[in-house]
């Protein structure tokens, strides 16, 4: 299971610019987990347990960019 018992909390904030050290990953990459909370986050202001391996500030191409944002 890729749920990090962490409390912290993500948030996906779409994002015209991919700053050039980002780490970008791309949906199909992430496992099914990771895949679940970006669907539900992508455009939408929720936030939910933070996941995988996706850190704060790291990027998602999903049906646009999305920025990563936990705290």
């Amino acid at each position: 299971m890729s749920l990090r018992d962490t409390g912290r909390q993500v948030r996906l904030r779409r994002t015209g610019r991919v700053p050039s050290d980002a780490c970008v990953r791309h949906y199909d990459e992430l496992d099914d987990d990771e895949q679940g909370v970006v669907r539900e986050l992508a455009g939408k202001p929720w936030t939910a347990p933070e996941i995988g391996d996706l850190d704060d500030g790291d990027v998602v191409k999903f049906t646009d960019y999305y920025q990563v944002r936990s705290r």
